[in-house]
């Protein structure tokens, strides 16, 4: 049997080829793709922007498959569930090789060989090693987890990257009840940390650039949608958050992926604060930044890369437990299969929250 996968072929250019399926290999399995989302990844990975995945590498990291071979000594998903042909899964992106410096210090998420797999060139076996795929074949490195019943595949698409990552973000903030938590992002992943910080007992601000893209925030938990887009610059933009936030927010999550957003994001924290950088993973871009005011304001400077791998299982009980969010709303697009690039397009134009991939239901 073949299947397709995404190829990213250069900058601004990729191809869809055929391959034979392999077995999984021990430990692993291999899941037929049921859905998958464009994240902002996928358009600086697009440009050539990524460390690791460069041209001859699969395109996609987020998504919900099904089952459809078990390597061997697979019995159970990470969190003991059994599991069989046919289940639907959600997987890390990522490996977790138990064997560098910074799994064995506890920090997995930091593993120096977390894209050991989705960097292997496709015409390398197993071939399929991205979500943009009919199948994705997934090392026994990688945590998969069940999706319960009662959520959809639509919603459980987005949960291995948007909204495991935002569980990492408000667990690196330290939201609390009562505090006021600032989203400068309102895409897929700023709606997932809304719905997070609400039901943790949060204020919810969020700000965007993009007015439309502010439109389904309180349908997520948000209590303040915040246009910035009429601001004349950074110094009115972080004098209108700090005004609209009584002072500056207790926790602060940059999601832009704008390097010149960081110093406005750090600035808008209170004094004492907490600052989550999130969205600025590229290398070599660079912004303008102040030591003395950022010693001065005391606030503390966290970074969520990557997420522990258990936290796809909570994301995964999250859906479970809060369907008064409208989360198969995080997708407001859906392409065909044929149709990445232009899904990839409508993610760099901010015309969508977030593009869908339908593969197979």
């Amino acid at each position: 049997m073949k299947g397709i996968t995404t190829v990213l072929t250069g900058p601004g250019s990729l191809d869809q080829r055929e391959f034979a399926l392999s077995d999984p290999a021990p430990g692993g399995i291999l899941l037929q793709m049921i859905r998958a989302n464009v994240c902002g990844s996928e358009v600086h990975i697009l440009k050539g922007h990524h460390p690791v995945i460069q041209p001859g590498c699969a395109l996609g990291h987020e998504g919900v498959g099904r089952v459809e071979r078990l390597g061997s000594g697979v019995s159970t998903d990470f969190a003991g569930q059994p599991l069989a042909e046919g289940d639907r899964v959600a997987a890390t992106y990522f490996d977790t090789c138990r064997r560098c410096a910074a799994c064995d210090r506890g920090q997995p998420n930091l593993c120096h060989n977390a894209y050991s797999s989705w960097s292997t060139p496709t015409d390398r076996p197993p071939h399929f090693t991205g979500t943009f795929g009919t199948h994705w074949s997934l090392h026994a490195t990688q945590h998969v987890y069940r999706v319960p019943d009662n959520v959809s595949s639509k919603a459980a698409a987005a949960a291995n990257c948007a909204l495991s990552q935002m569980v990492a973000a408000v667990t690196a903030g330290e939201v609390r009840r009562g505090d006021r938590v600032l989203l400068l992002g309102a895409g897929g992943l700023g709606l997932c940390g809304s719905a997070l910080a609400a039901e943790a007992g949060a204020e919810v601000y969020i700000a965007d650039m993009v007015p439309s893209r502010l439109d389904k925030a309180k349908t997520f938990g948000a209590h303040h949608a915040i246009d910035l887009s009429d601001a004349g610059g950074a110094t009115e933009r972080v004098d209108l958050l700090r005004e609209l936030t009584d002072g500056g927010a207790d926790v602060v999550v940059d999601l832009t992926g704008v390097p010149a957003a960081f110093t406005e994001a750090l600035s808008s924290a209170r004094s004492g604060g907490r600052f989550v950088s999130v969205g600025n993973v590229n290398p070599h871009q660079y912004t303008q930044f102040d030591p003395g005011l950022y010693t001065r304001s005391g606030v503390t400077m966290r970074a969520a890369i990557r997420y522990p791998a258990p936290f796809l299982s909570e994301a995964l009980r999250f859906l479970s437990t809060s369907p008064h969010y409208p989360w198969e709303d995080l997708v407001d697009a859906d392409f065909a299969f044929d149709g990445v690039l232009n899904a990839i397009n409508a993610a760099e134009a901010k015309s969508v929250t977030r593009a869908g991939i339908v593969i197979a239901e």
